[in-house]
């Protein structure tokens, strides 16, 4: 049980890691290119072309998950970035809490992948008309459970790689080849059956799949509850694999 000087203490380091964080991320620019300027091309340039005559919202909301991922993207690469910086061997000395420290790093990028996902919602909703059967709260569940995954995905893959350009590539090919067979890109009643097949073992699938019971569907809550079950269920045991292996000690290589 925590005192409250140790609750006041690591709410400080989050916010501290956070505001640093939060700083860099805006200073870098690119996340506004990878994360809106990216997937918002895509999406008004292939539109219905993809997702099915009159489906330019559904294809906003397929492209903004898949690019939404780019959040375990900046996640590896903040913690990579404490080498290229040179101040891991601060905090290895230091050893802040593993919890506030990586809290710190994944909030200010969970958050921008928050707007991502509720812009382009905004925008499928406002100017292509896609309706909203369900709950703004079945959507906003989805959202959160979604950048769990990715985030927490993010650290993983920080954690068995060595470099960037390493964890680049596995990045990139989790990124294209999962949003291309979980329905991101072409829904999954277009897919073949082999894709539709392991397209279900993605976090994309799932998140479409409740995605479409909000919006196109019935607005049920026992599917969207079922697919935040997956999402969530593997952002714990992914979040629980990052927590208990990170370690300051462990050399890494920014390549940058």
């Amino acid at each position: 049980m925590r005192t409250t000087e140790e609750t006041a203490g690591f709410r400080s380091l989050v916010a501290g890691y956070a505001t640093t964080e939060l700083l860099i991320l805006w200073r870098m620019r690119t996340p506004l290119v990878f994360m809106f300027a990216v997937p918002a091309t895509l999406a008004f340039t292939l539109g219905s072309a993809v997702a099915g005559s009159g489906s330019h919202g559904r294809a906003m909301l397929g492209i903004a998950v898949m690019f939404s991922f780019t959040t375990a993207h900046y996640t590896g690469l903040a913690l990579f970035r404490e080498f290229g910086s040179n101040t891991w061997v601060r905090q290895a000395l230091y050893r802040p809490s593993r919890a506030a420290f990586l809290l710190g790093k994944i909030l200010p990028i969970a958050g921008i992948g928050l707007v991502q996902l509720s812009l382009f919602a905004v925008i499928a909703v406002v100017f292509y008309g896609t309706p909203v059967h369900g709950s703004l709260w079945q959507l906003l569940a989805v959202a959160v459970a979604l950048l769990g995954v990715s985030c927490a995905m993010g650290v993983v893959l920080y954690l068995v790689t060595s470099d960037t350009s390493t964890f680049e590539s596995l990045f990139y090919i989790f990124l294209i080849t999962a949003g291309s067979v979980g329905g991101a890109i072409v829904p999954d009643a277009n897919l073949p059956a082999v894709s539709r097949a392991v397209g279900f073992l993605t976090p994309h699938h799932w998140a479409l799949r409740a995605l479409d019971e909000a919006t196109v569907g019935r607005g049920e809550w026992a599917p969207v509850l079922q697919a935040i079950g997956v999402l969530g269920g593997c952002a714990v045991i992914l979040g629980v694999v990052a927590a208990t292996a990170f370690d300051y000690r462990r050399q890494k290589y920014d390549l940058y």
